[in-house]
């Protein structure tokens, strides 16, 4: 009988809102007549190994602490299904009697939901998928944006405007600074950096976007070179998974890891860079790799982001109980100003393992800035930063 058992389950990397999606199902799947709601701790991990946890008891001071708190509550992983797999937990899931799941996650999620949903429908099990979607990358096709994207993008402008002032006050001592930030194979999060309103550091920041990729690591070294002795001082943003446009990575091919959906993990490319340019010009070079604060930092959380999710959570919980399978929750933007969004069913095939790349339009022409399309774009979701554009003697 639909409607009785829920399973939820979080996987890939957290974000600072994907406790508030967990908290919109929870809350979402009581209101609409769901009578059991279980979490699958660390995802695909959990669900082998029937490590589970029963959320239908949550009351309401839980839940609006879930809702505010970064990383994953239930622990999350990258196990990949294959048919054995999938096999078992379809077992699983008879014995509990859980007639539909939400899979809160990325592109990775969403084939893992795929895959699933594909198993039940083989088997003749009237399983009901829905994908709820989140990721700093910000790379779901289909999407305006994605949940955690907001407030990693937050992070990343205060950040980028702090070391932007920071640089210039150490100018002698550093030449370069080198701000290393995620986002795999998309710039979304490079391209957040734009949004620190530089003023007159401008022409100092520089955007090493994906989208963009330089010829050859000796063309980037180069350039970066160029820079520098025309200004005296560089901020460069540099991709985790920056390549050249041959698709080698700058960092050199050697493979640190390889997850099990085949993303490759390789060095550091601004430690790369860091050590080729201080070999070049006998000046100093610092990388900057916030990493995970980007996705966990709890003072600049975007408050839109954190509400969107939380509405997703709630959404995709009246979708799983009125049977409506096989899809995401998708934001499609109705209008910049003012701000408004809707939410459509997205395909799961449209998102497993696809990504979005930051679109032209939002790309300066020397590839190395955003444009005010861009600045339209994420203003509204990022909210705002400061209103005062830096000077060249702002520590005066």
């Amino acid at each position: 009988m639909r409607g009785d058992t829920l399973l939820v389950f979080q996987s890939g990397g957290p974000t600072a809102v994907i406790n508030a999606t967990l908290a919109g199902i929870i809350e979402g799947a009581r209101s609409v007549g769901f009578t059991r709601v279980l979490g699958a701790r660390r995802a695909v991990t959990g669900l082998l190994a029937d490590d589970l946890i029963d959320l239908t008891s949550c009351d309401h001071r839980q839940l609006e602490t879930l809702a505010r708190l970064p990383g994953a509550a239930l622990g999350t992983s990258r196990e990949r299904l294959n048919d054995h797999a999938s096999n078992v937990i379809l077992g699983q899931l008879r014995r509990l009697g859980v007639t539909a799941i939400i899979a809160i996650g990325g592109n990775d999620t969403a084939e893992t939901a795929q895959t699933l949903l594909s198993a039940a429908t083989r088997a003749g099990y009237p399983l009901t998928v829905v994908h709820a979607p989140k990721t700093i990358d910000n790379d779901l096709p289909g999407n305006d944006h994605t949940p955690g994207y907001p407030s990693a993008a937050r992070f990343l402008a205060f950040a980028t405007r702090g070391l932007l002032l920071d640089s210039w006050s150490v100018r002698e001592l550093y030449s370069f600074t080198l701000l290393e930030v995620q986002g795999r194979n998309a710039g979304w999060l490079v391209a957040a950096c734009a949004l620190a309103n530089v003023g007159d550091f401008s022409p100092h920041l520089r955007l090493l976007l994906p989208e963009r990729p330089p010829l050859s690591r000796e063309a980037l070294v180069d350039e970066l070179l160029t820079m520098q002795q025309q200004l005296g001082w560089l901020v460069a943003v540099v991709p985790e998974t920056l390549r050249d446009s041959c698709g080698t990575p700058i960092a050199g091919p050697e493979v640190r890891w390889i997850d099990p959906y085949g993303h490759v993990y390789s060095s550091s490319p601004a430690e790369v860079l860091a050590e080729i340019l201080e070999r070049r010009t006998g000046r100093r070079a610092r990388v900057i790799r916030p990493g995970a604060l980007a996705r966990s930092f709890i003072p600049v959380i975007a408050p839109l982001d954190r509400e969107e999710a939380r509405l997703i959570g709630r959404i995709a919980a009246q979708w799983a109980q009125a049977g409506q399978s096989g899809c995401s929750v998708g934001i499609v933007r109705l209008s910049d100003s003012p701000y408004r969004v809707d939410f459509r069913p997205i395909p799961l095939e449209t998102l497993a393992g696809r990504e979005r790349a930051v679109p032209d339009d939002f790309i300066a022409p020397d590839g190395r800035a955003m444009t005010e399309a861009f600045h339209r774009y994420a203003g509204p979701l990022v909210g705002e930063i400061d209103d005062t554009p830096l000077r060249c003697d702002s520590l005066l």
